[in-house]
């Protein structure tokens, strides 16, 4: 089934409610003539089984449809739940079709209510903090792959607390690049051709320095947002890392 036919069926098919595309086709992203199409189809609650054995198809498919209930739709990439690593996906959705109040939805999941995104914005700067203070101990002890494991892993945590701290969900790191420069984040120090050439140098080296100055404007964004008890939870190594 082509992706035509999938639009043509969700505009016909009364237990269909709606069709979201997403992936390289709704961003415009690196699309190829190979580029697969990744469907959400959006079915009536009691219509679900029927419509996941007629339309699903499997992973790696041309056309990828993962067909959703009305419930499922709602909950899907929302925090604390378990498809919370793929709220992105729905960022830059395309509601392509709409016989119900789909588009809405949808567009309550393009950014994060500000108290979830305080919750995790507190929460991730805690674990960066964390991994960049296990890194920063790892190499003073020379132990060299346990300071790079755990820098890359603060790097992570970092992004989850950057876009979360803007009220924002945060890009898979394909679309990290794409998503500072097409929609950069307020401050200059968060830019992409900023950031990222640090974030690699702090993946490719744990380099100590760099991982205490970024450590600084961290902490700077920290306390601009009313997180700052996060950080003096670390005292008294506060200074240690900021490379004091």
């Amino acid at each position: 089934m082509t992706y035509e036919d999938i639009v043509e069926l969700a505009r016909t098919d009364e237990a269909i409610l709606g069709l979201v595309l997403t992936g390289s086709r709704a961003t415009g992203l690196g699309v190829t003539d190979d580029s697969d199409w990744d469907v959400r189809l959006i079915v009536r609650d009691e219509a679900h089984e029927e419509c996941r054995s007629r339309f699903g198809t499997p992973h790696g498919s041309k056309v990828e449809v993962v067909v959703l209930s009305e419930t499922e739709l709602e909950l899907a990439g929302e925090l604390d739940t378990s498809s919370f690593w793929d709220g992105y996906s729905w960022v830059h959705a395309h509601v392509v079709v709409d016989r119900g109040a789909v588009a809405d939805v949808v567009a309550r999941k393009r950014a994060l209510p500000t108290n979830e995104a305080r919750t995790l914005a507190s929460a991730a700067l805690d674990d960066y903090v964390n991994w960049m203070f296990r890194s920063l101990k790892n190499d003073a002890a020379a132990i060299v792959e346990g300071a790079r494991l755990d820098a890359a892993e603060s790097v992570s945590s970092l992004l989850d607390f950057l876009f979360a701290a803007h009220d924002r969900v945060r890009p898979f790191n394909k679309q990290l690049r794409w998503e500072l420069e097409a929609n950069p984040l307020p401050e200059s120090t968060w830019s992409a051709d900023s950031l990222l050439p640090r974030l690699m140098a702090i993946v490719d080296t744990a380099s100590v320095g760099e991982q205490c100055r970024l450590f600084c404007d961290v902490e700077g964004l920290a306390r601009a947002r009313g997180l700052g008890g996060v950080i003096d939870g670390w005292e008294p190594d506060v200074a240690w890392l900021r490379g004091w």
